[in-house]
Formats: structure tokens, sequence, C-alpha cells
């Protein structure tokens, strides 16, 4: 159980250092008049993954509010915009764009799985936003552009790790695979 808390500690901390690099290359905006820096979220809030979504949520402010209790980024405290894509790809290109149109966030967080994230980087690419994908594991959601990001691993690494830690820890060397043909990310992974 130990080892569940040191990775979480650690992808909290690579989603702050994450965080404020982005705040460090957005600050330089001159949108940013105001006394904050306005960051969007597109996350699954409702839905089938709206568990998944909630918890990611939860995660973003409570790097935000350590930011903000530290002093904020020169002094200027970090606001979020949250929207919810529904668990749906059109919903989250509607909140990426609204965000960047009507909020003129100097970033978005999210498309939380990699379908979503695949859509909405195309807009964030266009408007010269940052994105930064929490879970877009998906190799392709880096390749739209210099202005997308993530803080996770790709499907390919993770599937040779969990392929790695059966052979060599649980020493197994046969395994039955079931994967969700509609899934890329099942496929992927297997």
């Amino acid at each position: 159980m130990s080892h569940y808390f040191q990775w979480k500690k650690f992808f909290l901390f690579a989603f702050v250092l994450a965080l404020l690099t982005v705040i460090g290359v957005g600050c330089n905006k001159a949108s940013l008049s105001e006394n904050v820096i306005r960051f969007g979220e597109v996350g699954t809030m409702t839905g089938m993954e709206a568990t998944f979504g909630v918890g990611t949520h939860r995660g973003i402010e409570l790097a935000i509010t350590h930011v903000n209790q530290a002093g904020g980024v020169q002094g200027k405290k970090i606001e979020l915009v949250s929207l919810d894509d529904q668990g749906k790809a059109d919903e989250a290109t509607a909140a990426a764009t609204k965000l960047i149109t009507q909020f003129h966030v100097i970033a978005i967080l999210g498309g939380l799985p990699s379908s979503r994230a695949m859509a909405i980087a195309p807009i964030a690419q266009k408007y010269k936003v940052l994105m930064v994908s929490p879970s877009g594991t998906n190799p392709q959601v880096t390749q739209f552009g210099d202005y997308i990001f993530r803080v996770c691993f790709i499907d390919s690494f993770q599937g040779h790790v969990m392929a790695r830690f059966t052979l060599e820890h649980l020493n197994i060397k046969k395994v039955a695979l079931l994967r969700d043909i509609k899934s890329d990310y099942s496929v992927a992974l297997s």
C-alpha cells in the first residue's frame, strides 16, 4: 500500500510541476491584465466516466490550492474554469473552444481519455493555448503540435511495465488477456 501513496505523491508532484511550467510559459501572454491567471479544465463530471473525471478535477483543485496558498505566481492567484464534457468528444471540443474564446484561459487541463484529448488538441494548437492532458496515454495526443503536453505514461510503456512486473515479480509466464476491442486504451495496453 505504501507504493500506491508514493506513486500518488509522485503524480501530484509531476502535475504541480507541469502546472507551474504552463503558468511560467503562459504568463507572458498580453491578455493577462487581471489579477488572476485563468486556467480551463475540460473534464468528465457527468456520464459513464464521471468518477474518474471528478477525481481528476479534485486533484487539479488541490494543486491550484497549494500554489495559491503559497502566494500564487508573481502575486497572481490561479483561477480555474471547469467545463463538463459529459464523456463526449463533441462536448469536449465545444468546451475547449468556449474556454479559449470566452474565458480567455492561458491553458487547458484536460482531455481525460486520449480520445477527448485528441479532440481538443487541434483547437488548443490552433489558438496557441497550452494543453496538458493528465491522462491522454495514446502516443498521438502530443503529435498535434508544440502546445500539447501530457503528464502520464503512454500505452505501450504501461503495457510493457505490467508484463515485466507479471514475469519478474509474480513469476507468471502464461497469462490470458481480456480486451475490449471497442476501447483504444484496452487494445493498446494488450
